[in-house]
């Protein structure tokens, strides 16, 4: 079975305690960690070691972004850490990055940003005792000032990171879950307007078959009548294809379902809900009863046309 691969970046030594433990526990949720440190990453011989680092970010589901103090190796001749270029290959692969700052660093951040514009003070003499480099806050400050997946929390412990990640994981799996229940209901939707498009092209059918016929006007104004209620509504949602005179052929709607082929269940809830297998108690009392209105309403359509039930369906 799949399991989804999450890729730790951050520098190693410095960090190395945060990593094990970030490690034990994404291991524990049944994901797979990578490290570099644990022989994680493919070393392509014919590659840079930094560039086979980065290769192997597009081969993870999730990407946790740890930023300390230290800035780190360069990525090659650029001016970005090794860290920094994953977090962009991560970004440029649309992959959800958790970012992550040192309480300390961050803080710093904070005061790096207030003076670094301020031209009575000499930036270059300014000590930040928590980083190695300032280029660690512009590397905060590009995660932070992106379009999307900017998001990034501070931590003083690895119990910080625990909770964060717990919170943000089952917000992600929340999100996945409301999302295919969202496309089902669209889907359904769509099956729904294409059942309901297939029998106006029925109808448009038999009227052109009947064109002036008194049986074809009769037969309008019942399909008027039918499409405004919720019961016809639900049967065409299950898939269904009823007429008036499959309407004036059974007595109520569970006649109707079954005779068209529909098996469902009846389910005691308070919700009033309906889904391709089931139905709500409350949800199947009141198409029973709109079923009986909607059809003694057609009888009515009848009568005023002077015809019968028994000869309108022998026609």
């Amino acid at each position: 079975m799949a399991i989804p691969r999450v890729f730790v970046a951050s520098t190693c030594y410095d960090l190395k305690y945060i990593r094990g433990n970030l490690q034990y526990f994404i291991r524990g949720l049944g994901f797979d960690p990578i490290l570099s440190e644990e022989g994680d990453i493919f070393y392509d011989p014919s590659k840079h070691t930094h560039d086979s680092c980065v290769t192997e970010v597009s081969n993870c589901q999730l990407f946790v972004l740890i930023i300390g103090g230290r800035f780190g190796g360069e990525f090659r001749d650029t001016t970005k850490s090794i860290t920094n270029a994953e977090y962009v290959e991560a970004i440029n692969h649309k992959i959800p990055v958790f970012t992550l700052v040192e309480q300390a660093v961050y803080a710093e951040h904070h005061v790096y940003n207030e003076n670094k514009n301020n031209k009575a003070i000499d930036g270059a003499k300014i000590l930040y005792p928590a980083v190695d480099s300032t280029k660690i806050f512009d590397f905060i400050d590009e995660v932070r000032k992106a379009s999307y997946n900017n998001a990034l929390h501070p931590f003083q412990d690895f119990s910080d990171i625990e909770g964060y990640l717990k919170k943000q994981w089952a917000g992600l799996m929340f999100s996945f879950l409301a999302d295919t229940n969202e496309r089902e209901r669209l889907i359904d939707t769509l099956s729904m307007l294409k059942d309901m498009n297939e029998r106006i092209e029925m109808l448009s059918n038999q009227i052109l078959q009947s064109i002036g016929t008194e049986h074809a006007k009769i037969t309008i104004e019942l399909y008027d009548e039918m499409m405004t209620w919720e019961c016809v509504r639900d049967l065409s949602w299950w898939g269904l294809k009823p007429t008036p005179k499959i309407i004036l052929q059974n007595d109520t709607f569970v006649e109707c379902a079954k005779s068209l082929g529909k098996q469902f269940e009846i389910f005691d809830h308070h919700e009033y809900e309906i889904s391709n297998s089931d139905i709500s108690k409350s949800r199947l009392q009141s198409n029973t009863q709109r079923y009986k209105i909607m059809k003694q309403n057609m009888f009515n359509i009848l009568k005023n046309h002077g015809i019968t039930v028994a000869k309108y369906l022998s026609e």
